[in-house]
């Protein structure tokens, strides 16, 4: 709780939110497995430091499942073999970018949205409760077994639509000054760079 405190008081909301669309965009565009893996290890970091809840079993059952699924239709050259199934390099490349690309939004929203963002109009003001409760949802603590699925989903719901909306710290509110801003706006140049270099080296 300390570290998320320290979090949304150290950002302006907007800021950090215009900063997270922008680093997410370059991030769906970049192609490189090796770069868009280092761009997930900086989100799940940000999303650390935030003080957000962060699951690393969850985050590695769910890729596996996206690798699985997407070996299902095997491409390119065959590298192995797991019984029935033949495990082709296309298929597993594809499946670990999708993964990454998932995975990496997850986290990547975890860091960007903050309790006092605040939209213009009535779509707005939707488009940021949402954001809240997605938040609960990812925060909440109980458990949902198969056995009482119906009854522990109407539990999560309960307690994600009870709880009133937090109003933001009085360190929140507070103007964190120009220095954050400057580094979000650096972060999102540097999520550009390896685009703008591939787009460079192609040209040539």
């Amino acid at each position: 709780m300390r570290r998320r405190e320290r979090w949304e008081a150290l950002f302006s909301p907007w800021a950090l939110a215009a900063a997270g669309a922008a680093i997410s965009a370059a991030y769906l565009f970049q192609r490189s497995i090796a770069v868009r893996a280092a761009m997930f290890l900086v989100f799940l970091a940000a999303a650390l430091f935030s003080g957000k809840k962060v699951s690393l079993a969850a985050t590695l059952a769910v890729s596996a499942g996206i690798v699985a699924a997407n070996l299902l239709v095997p491409v390119g050259r065959v590298i192995g073999v797991l019984g029935p199934l033949k495990i082709t390099e296309g298929a597993l490349l594809d499946g670990i970018g999708k993964a990454l690309v998932f995975e990496g939004l997850v986290y990547i929203s975890k860091a960007t949205i903050l309790p006092g963002l605040k939209l213009p109009g009535r779509f707005g003001s939707l488009v940021a409760s949402a954001f809240v409760y997605y938040d609960r949802i990812v925060e909440y603590k109980g458990s949902i077994k198969p056995a009482t699925l119906i009854a522990d989903a109407d539990a999560l719901m309960l307690k994600v639509w009870d709880e009133p909306i937090a109003e933001p710290s009085p360190e929140a509110r507070r103007s964190p000054g120009p220095g954050p801003s400057i580094a979000l706006a650096a972060a999102s140049m540097a999520a550009y760079a390896p685009l703008l270099i591939s787009l460079l080296r192609g040209g040539h």
